[in-house]
């Protein structure tokens, strides 16, 4: 039998598609990560195609899809996103998905979090939802899941809140090579170190959480380190030093922090929904409920003050967040439930093109009518015409020479750097 050919794309989503294809490759499967654009985080894809190149030259665009057909039989796609679509200035969102599975490609999609959530009924479900008041096109965000709904093999969604709003989708759990982060644990300290590093302050709640920890650290009842913008492998070294780890108290959820936090023998802390522990209940194994210590905005002081004064509760939850990554979230797991997804016999796709949804939705088009009333607001008593295009402006209408001042301004900005 052929190896299993899997390309996880367009991003190296919060690192889990690197933990996949590491995972998969010990199992035999030629897996890779292609990320268009810079990949944050310090993460290390295995190719990395030039963001602004993909949007100027139609050429190199379909040179990367041509490598990928010829490459590869599985297309695990990420955040919502086709192959190309975001660079494709002609066709509709997701216009591949049905092109790869006409020429024989199995097409997954994988929903993570922000790219899938409803603002209208996470605000409903939770009191401090970091999405209310938020701006968010729910109609191009339901187009997108009936699209993928429509030409996938099967969906995905990261955490065991998703299900809320793509309930046909497979949960595969947050996955990450538990051994690597594996920190050995002294006693318990006196005075707890408790660790927050939000990746967007906004979407995780920083501002409750470092209302409700400085007052503790300056009473000298924890160490508070806020931490933001470091590598992967600085968060390890980090979190080798933590005791706790404070992950979001606005998504009721939670995220790859907690995992990565419990595998390094630290405590996680989060808002998650009791829905959504029911979700995550594991009822036989070795630890059968989320160990994740529930805290909210309201509750974390008191929470964080308890902890530190019984340390003999901490080290249980140390042992117990340790198990359930384990047994839930190492990327061996994980990657044999995404083997046994990608070998399952196959559907057929029964709607056609004619039934494709649209992206744009209601509220892009009250946008833009936004924008005519504010252009026409700028136009003087007279009705005078607006100013001409600026020099930037007439640049941008030409893709090709935008690329190429783009790229003498970084080889100019790079040569000062080397002159100082």
């Amino acid at each position: 039998m052929a190896k299993l050919r899997v390309l996880y794309a367009p991003r190296d989503i919060a690192g889990q598609p690197s933990e996949w294809a590491r995972a998969l490759r010990a199992r035999g499967v030629d897996a890779r990560v292609w990320s268009f654009g810079e990949p944050a985080f310090g993460l290390r894809p295995d190719r990395e195609w030039d963001q602004d190149r993909l949007l100027a030259d139609p050429l190199y665009r379909w040179q990367a899809l041509d490598e990928a057909v010829r490459g590869f039989d599985v297309f695990h796609l990420q955040y919502g996103r086709g192959l190309l679509d975001a660079k494709e200035p002609v066709l509709p969102e997701l216009w591949d998905l049905p092109l790869l599975r006409s020429l024989g490609k199995r097409v997954y999609m994988h929903w993570h979090g922000s790219d899938v959530r409803l603002p209208s009924v996470h605000a409903e479900r939770e009191p401090d939802s970091y999405l209310a008041g938020a701006t968010v096109d729910e109609d191009a965000i339901r187009a997108r899941v009936s699209i993928a709904r429509r030409y996938c093999d099967a969906m995905f969604v990261s955490t065991a809140g998703l299900p809320d709003y793509v309930p046909d989708a497979e949960l595969v759990p947050l996955a990450l090579d538990v051994a690597a982060w594996r920190t050995s644990r002294g006693p318990e300290p006196a005075v707890p170190v408790v660790v927050h590093m939000p990746s967007r302050r906004s979407t995780k709640g920083s501002d409750l959480v470092d209302a409700a920890l400085r007052p503790l650290h300056d009473e000298g009842v924890i160490v508070y380190r806020p931490l933001s913008g470091l590598t992967r492998d600085q968060v390890k070294a980090e979190f080798a030093k933590a005791d706790l780890v404070v992950d979001s108290l606005t998504i009721g959820d939670h995220g790859v922090v907690s995992c990565e936090a419990m595998a390094s023998g630290a405590i996680a802390l989060a808002h998650v929904h009791e829905r959504v522990r029911a979700r995550e209940a594991m009822p036989g194994s070795p630890v059968a409920e989320l160990p994740i210590v529930e805290a909210t905005g309201a509750t974390l002081a008191e929470t964080v003050r308890k902890l530190a004064a019984d340390p003999a509760e901490r080290t249980r939850l140390r042992t117990d967040g340790l198990t359930w990554v384990t047994q839930r979230h190492d990327s061996a797991v994980v990657a044999a439930q995404l083997l046994e997804a990608y070998t399952r016999p196959r559907g057929r796709v029964v709607s056609a093109y004619p039934e494709w949804p649209e992206s744009t939705g209601k509220k892009r088009v009250q946008e833009l009518e936004a924008e005519i009333e504010r252009l026409r607001a700028q136009l003087g008593p007279n009705g005078e015409p607006l100013p001409e295009l600026t020099r930037r402006d007439r640049l941008e209408t030409k893709p090709a020479l935008h690329l190429a001042v783009r790229r003498a301004d970084r080889a100019y900005r790079s040569l000062r750097k080397k002159l100082r």
